[in-house]
């Protein structure tokens, strides 16, 4: 091989390693029909999951100052077709009262901004309970609710489901989603506390 040619490939080789290495994005992934798949959210529609018995609930951590008990179905909790976590919640007050029984989803974006669609994570509520009749209502003009906005209670009982299930990618299995559900769902207050279930 010449000394020139061999300049000549030596000289397309490094600017080609060049201009490489200069974009702002993975000149060599291809995408995949399961990335386009995931890239747009579509809402699977499920039937509402049956009515909690009295006995089933499992309280989870939100603060020292959450006036009352959050507590959660093991029972209801999978993940669904669309990629978001369905659940029951019980939002019970702190001196006696009806509890607030809802059955919800959770949907965990990729990442905080998530170009692609759009979406962002947020929850839903399809239907509350009648804890008397032990029936569902459905919920009126249900719509996905971003989280964050108003540091309320509402707010607080979000971001306690958001710490369980989001941080670190969603759990695409129940077997996976109850692990993070033991592992951060507060069985210890951050003062060491325990939890009132756990200290009756």
């Amino acid at each position: 091989m010449t000394r020139p040619l061999l300049l000549s490939l030596l000289l397309v080789s490094t600017l080609a390693h060049a201009s490489e290495k200069e974009t702002y994005y993975n000149t060599r992934y291809v995408e995949t029909e399961a990335d386009r798949r995931r890239a747009v959210f579509t809402e699977t529609e499920e039937p509402l999951p049956p009515f909690p018995t009295a006995d089933g609930w499992t309280e989870l951590y939100v603060s020292p100052t959450y006036p009352g008990q959050l507590l959660i179905s093991r029972d209801s909790i999978h993940p669904a077709a669309d990629r978001t976590v369905r659940y029951v919640l019980n939002l019970r007050p702190q001196h006696g009262g009806t509890d607030n029984i809802s059955a919800e989803a959770l949907y965990c974006a990729d990442t905080s901004f998530n170009i692609r669609e759009g979406k962002k994570s947020a929850y839903k509520t399809y239907a509350y309970g009648d804890p008397v009749n032990r029936r569902w209502i459905a919920a009126r003009n249900a719509r996905w609710q971003n989280l964050g906005g108003r540091p309320d209670s509402a707010a607080a009982v979000r971001e306690t489901l958001y710490r369980i299930w989001c941080h670190d990618g969603a759990p695409e299995t129940r077997e996976g989603l109850l692990r993070r559900l033991d592992e951060r769902g507060g069985k210890n207050a951050a003062s060491g506390r325990q939890n009132r279930k756990e200290s009756d």
